[in-house]
């Protein structure tokens, strides 16, 4: 089975030193990068291994963390506190709310896709519906529909399955990567899903006809993706250490972020689609503005590689979880 693996701890550098860097790397003579004014991240839980995914119910009352510990859990984020643990026979790699956030599901190593309530956590159905890990899955905008990919090393089982949600009786299976398929998103129309794979691209799917375009560019592995809210960019967080943003109607690369040297493995966007965030292996949280995609914001939060993240619904916060096993809570300056 093939996991996301943390890279060495990351050393701890001066703000002056990495900022210094930064400009290097992205060769911006004529472009200063405002790093926004440092706020301490809290560490409010915490599981027993890796944070694969975290997800905030649209209502921002409730939190949920997959983890490599064979577990997902439900966090109350006004007390912040765990409200419940969900057990799996596996690694759980992705874990997210029903849009009305009175549901979740989540995709386990054992190949299960499982539906479960809010905020009880009381299993409702679980079906094995994949021959190898399921390392996303994603409900669409209307909560009508999910779907969910995964695969193993070699590549194994990766078709994309698009499932009835209610029922989770499989509606359409979706043939095209070559391995494992590390990402899932719906558009925000619903009309087109987004899978991102180890064969180093990614597809877009009509779910109308079921026809895919492949977005190419990244070197390696393409990890998870994110549509901004109006649905005109995709975000890719790649092995090859970049993030690339896909202008969705054409299919063309809009611009490619670079990190340092080391693969990031998520990028959203902000609720309002202002700005743009994504997280690695060199252990900070990256922010640029949407609109001309300059660099805003970068903190170090961890000594270890970090997986996943996601904005508070009111975008003044980001959660952000790895390979610490933290839950970090980030707040975002005015």
């Amino acid at each position: 089975m093939h996991t996301l693996r943390p890279g060495p701890p990351c050393l701890l550098l001066a703000a002056s030193i990495w900022l210094a860097s930064w400009f290097v790397a992205v060769g911006a003579e004529n472009e200063t990068a405002q790093a926004s004014p440092s706020i301490e991240a809290e560490v409010f839980g915490r599981h027993d291994d890796n944070i694969y995914q975290l997800d905030c119910s649209a209502d921002g009352r409730w939190l949920v963390t997959a983890s490599g510990d064979d577990t997902a859990m439900i966090w109350d984020l006004r007390t912040r506190r765990a409200q419940a643990t969900l057990p799996h026979d596996g690694p759980v790699y992705s874990a997210v709310f029903a849009p009305d956030g009175k549901q979740l599901v989540a995709g386990s190593g054992d190949g299960f896709v499982t539906r479960w309530s809010v905020p009880e956590g009381r299993k409702l159905a679980s079906v094995q519906g994949h021959g190898d890990a399921v390392y996303s899955v994603a409900f669409s905008p209307d909560g009508k529909r999910l779907a969910s990919v995964g695969g193993n090393g070699d590549g194994g089982d990766t078709l994309c399955r698009v499932w009835d949600a209610a029922d989770l009786t499989v509606l359409a299976k979706l043939e095209g990567h070559a391995m494992p398929v590390y990402g899932v998103a719906f558009s925000p129309d619903g009309k087109t899903l987004a899978t991102a794979s180890r064969d180093k691209t990614v597809r877009l799917w009509s779910l109308d006809d079921k026809s895919s375009r492949v977005l190419e560019g990244h070197t390696s592995d393409v990890y998870r993706s994110g549509f901004s809210p109006d649905g005109r960019w995709l975000a890719t967080a790649s092995q090859d250490a970049t993030i690339r943003v896909w202008d969705v109607r054409t299919g063309r690369c809009r611009a490619t972020l670079p990190g340092r040297r080391d693969p990031l493995y998520g990028a959203v966007f902000s609720p309002d689609g202002s700005q743009l965030a994504a997280v690695g292996d060199d252990c900070r949280l990256r922010i640029w503005n949407a609109e001309d995609l300059r660099p805003v914001f970068e903190q170090r939060l961890s000594r270890e590689a970090l997986y996943s993240l996601a904005y508070f619904p009111d975008g003044r916060t980001i959660l952000v979880g790895g390979a610490d096993a933290k839950i970090y809570w980030q707040p975002l300056a005015p």
